[in-house]
């Protein structure tokens, strides 16, 4: 087995270990906790300036533990913010953005995800998008990310031709010194918590 193999085996076991201990860690919080969290960071992410003068935001709607995005979906709507969210198509393994026009256009995806259902809500163009809140497991100080594994999200801002705005959205218990980085993964401009906003990072 050569060297580049050996550490490309390494990295995907960090990846799997370090996953696992923040999902655990994660869905260990209480749920009122996890309420009262998530409002403080939905209201630090309302407040971030560069994403404020965006017309477009691909979010994503809360899962399992996730932290809720809820605050910050109603707050981005009642100021005009045009919203859209992740349709996953796990046979291609990508993400096609739809308008989000409230919890009544949702149904079940894939995975259990709520998400956009198309027959109610129309496609939205992704040239027209100018911020991403990315979810992920773990981030760290630098604006790396750690997914859930599928490439979902790497694949689709891989596509998009544009300059994105890249918001990181977690609890602060999902941050570690360095997350396992690949060289195609794409760093984040920002990384929002309860505890407030890190960022902007060096790209």
């Amino acid at each position: 087995m050569s060297r580049e193999s050996k550490q490309a085996m390494d990295r995907e076991e960090q990846k799997k270990q370090l996953r696992l201990h923040m999902l655990k860690q994660r869905g260990e919080l209480a749920e009122a906790e996890r309420v009262s969290r998530s409002r403080r960071a939905a209201e630090h992410l309302g407040k971030l300036a560069p994403l404020a003068a965006c017309r477009t935001i691909l979010a994503y709607y809360p899962f399992r533990g996730e932290l809720d995005t809820r605050p910050f979906l109603k707050e981005a709507a009642r100021r005009g913010q045009e919203l859209w969210l992740p349709v996953c198509e796990p046979a291609a393994r990508r993400i096609r953005p739809y308008v989000y026009l409230g919890e009544t256009c949702l149904r079940k995806g894939a995975y259990g995800i709520p998400e956009p259902d198309p027959d109610m809500v129309p496609e939205a163009d992704p040239k027209r998008l100018e911020a991403v809140i990315v979810p992920g497991v773990a981030f760290d100080r630098q604006g790396g990310r750690l997914g859930y594994g599928g490439g979902y999200y790497d694949r689709f801002l891989a596509a998009c031709q544009q300059e994105l705005l890249l918001v990181g959205l977690a609890f602060s218990i999902q941050l570690v010194d360095e997350v396992p980085r690949e060289r195609h993964d794409v760093l984040l401009d920002y990384l929002v918590t309860e505890d407030g906003v890190l960022g902007p990072f060096a790209k």
